[in-house]
């Protein structure tokens, strides 16, 4: 049997020292290049991006309106194949990638097909710290309590896509989440977690660009849960300040122990960038929130 015709998404923004990489695994796949298409979407990048892209035999495709949800939304109405990847712009897929994502759609009741997300190079004290807190991260998120997807390696079916809807592009972050309670909602959409379909996704090199990635996943929450609120389902406080200074003291603790000489080096690396998290999502949720709650209020919590 052939098989199904697949198109590509892949969103980008001010990514041209990444694309190149992203594009060339697509293009090495083990899989028959008649039956895919590789959509990339530039959101609107101030770099040149643009002229990378359109060096490849792909299709490039331009989003202005900012925002990743407005981006994978253009892809996918420009989508031809019956099964629609997601993949982030900042990822490098194996080669058995797409084989390994479409196998499980040989069974019909098989709605959505969820690949794991590896590390990227790992040089720096912030990749080392996000490595450890993402561990198996696609697996973790679909076999959480309310599981949902993490959409920079996923596959779905056409159908499936046009019965939860698309992204919501008022959800400037936490996108995955809220496309995944959706599908929830569904009740009858079998999802299929494929630790075979790997990507390798880039972690932030510096301190700041951590820092700037848990804030920023932080605001997505409390923009999350501003929607729930609109949509009257029972709210979740964002973090209390208790974690916080538990971490401030427990940085404390291990700075005074290596003073001493004791412990390992390891261990105040650890204890600063918890404290890092820690303070970016107390911060950030809170500011998600109070951004939401004008949001969600002034146009409606549906979608």
């Amino acid at each position: 049997m052939s098989p199904p015709r697949v198109s590509i998404v892949v969103p980008i923004r001010n990514g041209r020292e990444v694309i190149s990489e992203c594009i060339e695994a697509l293009l090495a796949q083990d899989f028959p290049a008649g039956q895919r298409e590789i959509l990339v979407v530039d959101n609107g990048s101030t770099d040149r991006t643009a002229e990378v892209v359109r060096s490849y035999p792909v299709t490039y495709l331009s989003e202005p309106r900012r925002g990743v949800s407005n981006a994978r939304n253009r892809g996918i109405e420009a989508a031809r194949g019956e099964i629609v990847a997601l993949l982030d712009g900042d990822c490098v897929p194996n080669r058995e990638w797409l084989r390994e994502l479409l196998e499980p759609f040989e069974e019909p009741a098989v709605g959505c097909v969820a690949g794991e997300l590896g590390h990227g190079p790992i040089a720096t004290a912030a990749q080392r710290q996000s490595a450890r807190i993402l561990g198996n991260w696609q697996r973790y998120a679909t076999s959480a309590s309310l599981p949902y997807l993490v959409t920079a390696n996923t596959a779905f079916r056409r159908a499936v896509l046009d019965r939860v809807g698309r992204f919501d592009p008022r959800m400037t972050r936490a996108q995955d989440v809220d496309f995944g309670r959706r599908l929830n909602e569904l009740g009858d959409v079998r999802v299929v977690y494929r630790p075979g379909a790997s990507a390798l996704h880039s972690h932030p090199a510096s301190q700041r660009a951590f820092f700037r990635q848990q804030l920023g996943w932080a605001h997505g929450a409390g923009l999350l849960e501003a929607k729930r609120r609109s949509l009257r389902q029972a709210p979740n406080d964002p973090p209390r300040l208790r974690p916080l200074l538990a971490n401030v003291r427990g940085a404390a603790l291990v700075l005074r122990e290596r003073a001493r000489g004791c412990g390992e080096a390891a261990w105040l690396e650890e204890a600063w960038f918890n404290l890092l998290r820690s303070l970016a999502w107390w911060l950030g949720a809170r500011a998600g929130l109070l951004r939401g709650r004008l949001r969600f209020r002034r146009r409606g919590g549906s979608g």
